[in-house]
């Protein structure tokens, strides 16, 4: 892990969580049926989620390595 706590992984997995944020609200805003509009909003909070988690993560390892 860098001494920043943030790798090259962290960061693709980041970018990834928001890409599928990303599409959770496009397939919410297309959604023609409730099936779609919950799948969407399923990956709206999952990619969120995954992002934060994955934020939480490497800020966790920066803190560990300050010290």
């Amino acid at each position: 892990m860098p001494a920043t706590g943030f790798s090259a992984s962290h960061a693709l997995f980041m970018v990834l969580a928001g890409a599928l944020a990303l599409l959770g609200v496009l397939a919410t805003a297309r959604a023609a049926d409730l099936g779609f509009a919950v799948f969407g909003a399923a990956l709206i909070v999952f990619g969120l989620g995954f992002g934060f988690w994955m934020l939480k993560r490497g800020l966790d390892a920066w803190e560990r390595a300050r010290h």
